[in-house]
């Protein structure tokens, strides 16, 4: 009686094991197969955007603008702000992580990248799980996504205030322009929203955050003349 139910046991644990690997397996391909469909069709939502739904039981104000229809302003200032490295790394700021875990902080090192694997995909619970997972979406978007692809879904899901997401939303209901119409200071203006739009806004920002935005146009002026913009840059 106890071989048998060894040997069922046995069995019984060999087969949810394979059952779990074939999940797993399955996940995968249906993952890759998103991204890879992601690169040429635009998402209908996202994770963040679907959590947003449900905790404001309304609908959220998104409006898809191509990259070419964006402007070049808004490009630069978010590069800047967000990720001045985003034309030379491939997922990750090796050289950011480090200077951040030198200051000591647990956050501010997220590339433009990754910052698309978990608005796209994840939860935002934060977990080691939830860390490798990203890891792994952030080097299949890398992949497969060439770069101008990547900001262009960046800056239409991107969370820019409560129920608002994209830049054309935001644009239109802090300066009443279209993104594309956006001057640099303006387009700074946004970018140093995005790490907090919910409590920040950007036609009524602190003097430190004016500060902080000069900073970035000035950046953005920088990424221009010295290249680390060719690979998104409209010309």
């Amino acid at each position: 009686m106890s071989k048998k139910f060894s040997s069922w046991k046995s069995t019984t644990l060999g087969n949810l094991i394979k059952w779990m690997i074939r999940l797993l397996v399955a996940l995968i391909i249906a993952l890759l197969g998103a991204i890879i469909l992601l690169r040429w069709i635009n998402p209908p939502t996202t994770a963040v955007i679907m959590s947003e739904t449900r905790n404001l039981k309304n609908s959220v104000n998104q409006e898809w603008t191509p990259l070419e229809s964006l402007g070049n302003n808004i490009s630069l200032a978010v590069v800047a702000s967000e990720d001045a490295n985003f034309c030379n790394h491939h997922g990750f700021d090796l050289s950011e992580i480090l200077k951040v875990r030198k200051k000591g902080l647990m956050r501010g090192a997220s590339t433009i990248s990754q910052q698309v694997a978990k608005n796209l995909f994840l939860w935002r619970n934060r977990s080691w799980v939830r860390k490798g997972m990203e890891a792994v979406i952030t080097l299949l978007i890398e992949s497969f996504w060439p770069k101008k692809r990547i900001l262009e879904v960046y800056l239409n899901i991107a969370e820019t205030g409560r129920g608002y997401f994209g830049m054309p939303t935001i644009a239109k209901k802090r300066f009443n322009k279209k993104v594309g119409e956006l001057s640099l200071r303006q387009a700074s203006y946004l970018a140093v929203t995005l790490p907090n739009p919910k409590k920040r806004n950007a036609a009524n920002l602190t003097q430190k955050l004016k500060n902080q935005a000069k900073k970035v146009r000035i950046g953005a002026t920088t990424l221009k003349m010295d290249g680390r913009a060719s690979c998104f840059l409209n010309q």
